[in-house]
């Protein structure tokens, strides 16, 4: 007869229950730590560009407010040139780079998240260099990563897959998009595969998804009315529907990520587009500036001609003669940047050219009035644009499913970040605007007082929004219907990728190093 179900200390019973018991604990264990590894309760790991689905936040995160260079620091490495942003598995960090030596090089980086120790380094060799404008570079897409392998694409030579050990497990050779500024896209995962954008000129343009574990085409998508674009797609998840959005030159579309087949699009964006769409409040957003990166539909002209003449007016005539067209002079399109920084005007080799574009009278001479003239044809010729879509389209988006749209304070290049009913964009010179998500109402629109140029994306860890400027200064808001600065920490080194966050950490890259921040 078997023993009764009780408590019985010297028999095989206990010994059943106490092996139960560890292995139940055992469990467990690696249950919790696989939480806290993708960075607390319910939370998903920051394995792409901006993290789970490109949306840019970690709900569950706790971050220091405070931190620096000798500040909260956890460790801190220094790492090749590069834009690509880090991204997270476990205990591990991987970004991409470019060697210093030898711009042809491409760099993939394993990084260990406890002690920042580089734990492998595997190259790649471009055949031809690519051509980059002054703010891009080769490594400028983000990596992927899952349980088993890294994803790393560069425009100049293809996507690889390596596993976490650092061993090759197959590429793609791919022809880079013709492009006059380089690429920036990087993959996603979705299923079992990685899906890329790869728009470019000339009628190369298209989507491609490759199985993750072997690289093989799935499927392949032409887009050959589009032209070159910098933009990541994401998955907009609705109504038990998977959609993949694309934003694009001149329209947004959403495709079905198992086949690539179109479902729906939405016209009226300028030619060039860099943002990631995200969803909130049962809304998709997608934005997209101006032509020159103008955020605002109406272009300040009288602005640009008094900073031109403050700079340029030598004889104090209130006009410009073209022996006043000097060095630095420039069809100014980004007034709030420094005019040594790259992008503050449209590049001029011959003055000549530049002086017929606004001499509407051929007298040799520049007047307020021309110049007004000229800046707003310029302005009319693209116009910013934020939409909010409400699912369920099919076709033209536009015809009933826009809830509302705006053309002011439209980011260049960061990406819009949703977070608790609230949408944030961020502008050069520091400016953040911040809406009533459901219906586009403006909350504030204030400087952060963190000058400059800004091209990494915010991103929220808890309660508390990110923002990172090129000159080096990580602003740290309280999310809120009023701006609400809590600190703002310089790096002193420039910063152009986004951050990424996980459990209490920040992992941060600067110009030339990679930290792990947090208290």
């Amino acid at each position: 007869m078997p023993a009764h179900d009780g408590w019985n200390p010297t028999g095989n019973h206990f010994a059943r229950r106490l092996a139960l018991t560890a292995g139940a604990f055992s469990v467990i264990v690696s249950t919790l730590a696989a939480v806290i590894a993708a960075g607390g309760p319910g939370a998903e790991p920051w394995n792409q560009f901006r993290g789970p689905n490109g949306q840019g936040v970690a709900p569950a995160a706790r971050i220091p407010v405070n931190f620096g260079p000798e500040t909260n620091v956890l460790w801190k490495t220094a790492v090749p040139a590069g834009h690509s942003s880090p991204v997270l598995w476990d205990n591990e960090v991987f970004l991409t780079a470019t060697d210093p030596a030898n711009p042809a090089a491409l760099v993939t980086l394993a990084v260990a998240g406890k002690t920042g120790k580089i734990l492998w380094r595997r190259v790649v060799t471009a055949e031809t260099p690519g051509q980059f404008h002054p703010l891009n570079e080769p490594a400028a897409s983000t990596p992927a990563t899952d349980e088993k392998h890294v994803y790393a694409y560069f425009g100049t030579y293809g996507l690889l897959c390596y596993d976490h050990a650092g061993n090759a497990v197959w590429q793609r050779r791919l022809d880079t998009p013709k492009s006059k500024y380089g690429m920036a896209t990087s993959p996603i995962l979705y299923r079992d595969t990685v899906i890329l954008a790869l728009d470019g000129d000339g009628g190369s343009s298209r989507l491609l998804a490759v199985r993750r574990d072997t690289g093989q085409t799935v499927w392949e998508q032409p887009r050959p009315l589009f032209t070159a674009n910098w933009s990541t797609p994401m998955i907009w998840h609705h109504d038990a529907v998977d959609e993949l959005v694309v934003l694009g030159s001149k329209r947004l579309t959403a495709c079905n990520p198992s086949t690539g087949e179109e479902i729906w699009w939405a016209g009226g964006f300028p030619d060039e587009t860099v943002g990631i769409p995200v969803s909130g409040d049962g809304l998709l957003f997608a934005s997209a500036a101006a032509l020159g990166g103008r955020g605002d539909d109406q272009l300040d002209a009288a602005a640009t001609w008094k900073m031109t003449v403050e700079q340029f007016d030598r004889n104090h005539d209130k006009q410009i003669e073209r022996a006043e067209m000097t060095a630095g002079f420039a069809f100014i399109q980004r007034p709030e940047l420094p005019p040594d920084n790259p992008g503050y005007g449209l590049p001029v080799r011959d003055m000549d050219s530049l002086l017929k574009i606004f001499d509407h009278d051929h007298n040799g001479i520049i007047s307020e009035q021309e110049w007004m003239e000229t800046m707003s044809g310029f302005a009319a010729r693209s116009h910013p644009t934020l939409l909010a879509i409400r699912p369920g389209a099919t076709g033209d988006a536009r015809k009933s499913q826009v809830a509302w749209e705006i053309q002011r304070g439209i980011p260049e290049v960061p990406s819009l970040l949703y977070c608790q009913g609230r949408l944030y964009l961020v502008r050069d010179g520091g400016l953040l605007t911040c809406l009533k998500a459901a219906t586009g109402a403006e909350l504030f629109r204030e400087r952060l007082g963190a000058p400059g140029q800004y091209i990494a994306s915010p991103v929220v860890a808890g309660d508390k929004l990110l923002v990172a400027s090129v000159p080096g200064v990580v602003t740290v808001i309280q999310v809120g219907d009023a701006l609400n600065v809590l600190a703002r920490n310089e790096f002193k080194e420039q910063i152009f990728a986004t951050p990424a966050v996980a459990e209490s950490r920040i992992y941060l890259r600067t110009a030339g190093h990679l930290y792990a921040l947090g208290e």
